[in-house]
C-alpha cells in the first residue's frame, strides 16, 4: 500500500517538475510570435490608442469650458 501511495506523489512530483519546465518555454513562444507581428500592425495600434488619449484629453477640455460657462 505505501509503495503504491509513493509511486503517485513521485508521479505528482514529476508533473509539478514538468509544469514548471514548460511554463518558460510557453512564455518564450508567445514572446516570438509577438515579435513576428507586422509591424505595421503594431505602428497603428499605438497611433489610434494616442488618438483616442488625445481625443480623451479635447472632450474634457471641452467639459470644462462648458461647466465655467454656466458658472458665468
Amino acid at each position: 500500500m505505501y509503495e503504491m501511495m509513493s509511486l503517485k506523489v513521485l508521479a505528482e512530483q514529476r508533473r509539478q517538475e514538468m509544469l514548471r519546465e514548460v511554463e518558460p518555454n510557453r512564455l518564450k513562444k508567445a514572446l516570438r510570435a509577438e515579435r513576428k507581428r507586422p509591424a505595421a500592425s503594431r505602428w497603428a495600434s499605438t497611433v489610434a490608442w494616442e488618438l483616442m488619449r488625445i481625443g480623451g484629453l479635447i472632450c474634457k477640455l471641452f467639459r470644462g469650458l462648458r461647466r465655467s460657462d454656466y458658472n458665468t
